[in-house]
């Protein structure tokens, strides 16, 4: 069975169109305005641990 050239063409552009159906992208592809395309944002500061908070009740050590 041989394949025409036009079913060869219209084969892999029904294969190409499958995969782009299939990428993941959802909605339309957009470029940012605030802030402009290329430019990042500073990342923010790590937060910091909060201690735990000292037990008053515990018996102080003793120094000898």
């Amino acid at each position: 069975m041989r394949f025409s050239c036009f079913s060869t063409a219209a084969l892999a552009a029904a294969l190409g169109m499958a995969l782009l159906a299939g990428c993941g992208q959802k909605g339309a592809l957009y470029l940012r305005d605030k802030p402009p395309a290329g430019v990042k944002i500073p990342k923010p500061a790590t937060p910091k641990p909060i201690p735990y908070p000292v037990d008053s009740t515990a018996s102080p050590d003793k120094q000898d």
